[in-house]
């Protein structure tokens, strides 16, 4: 007997319940397409202190983990273009001359603004998966990587993936639409 099942209102959350939300003026990768995605990870780094025969442990700065994830290709919806257009809007393009290469230098603002807003929902229960909700809203998330699939072959059936990775400075946190006071806005 599992410990949720002695009261009729406690649920657990299930991994396959979440939306992924990439948006900006530029246009939108559906969530329909994200297949997969890592949450977020907070780190502390350690500093320590040698005292006779004894050693201490400081923490140190907070750093967070990269996050992950592989959308399915769509070729009606062009996954692949919208994914190539928000790098190239970071500042990126290909250096086919001299002027072009020094014009083709990526900042920060503009990799953040290429992006959009991340948000990542962990759904809940009830017939929409609003009760309960849980969201990781990451803040200045910038495109790191983007990976065209592993292999291409004529023995396979699987979809065609593209896996991007992305680097945030931190997220805020929120239990519904309410900031947890203790972790973020």
């Amino acid at each position: 007997m599992a410990f949720w099942s002695s009261t009729a209102t406690s649920e657990p959350r299930r991994n396959f319940k979440f939306l992924v939300r990439i948006s900006d003026a530029n246009g939108l990768i559906p969530t329909w397409v994200v297949k997969g995605i890592n949450l977020p990870e907070i780190n502390v780094g350690e500093s320590e202190h040698k005292f006779l025969n004894h050693t201490f442990y400081f923490p140190g700065t907070v750093t967070y983990n990269e996050i992950t994830f592989t959308v399915v290709d769509s070729i009606n919806d062009e996954i692949s273009q919208r994914v190539l257009a928000k790098f190239a809007n970071s500042g990126y393009n290909i250096p086919t001359g001299e002027g072009l290469a020094s014009e083709s230098l990526m900042t920060k603002n503009q990799s953040v603004g290429s992006l959009g807003n991340v948000t990542i929902e962990h759904l809940g229960s009830g017939e929409d998966g609003q009760d309960g909700i849980v969201s990781f809203a990451l803040t200045n998330a910038w495109i790191k990587q983007v990976q065209f699939g592993q292999s291409l072959a004529y023995d396979s059936e699987d979809l065609s993936e593209i896996s991007m990775t992305l680097r945030y400075d931190f997220f805020n946190f929120y239990n519904g639409s309410t900031a947890v006071p203790s972790f973020g806005a």
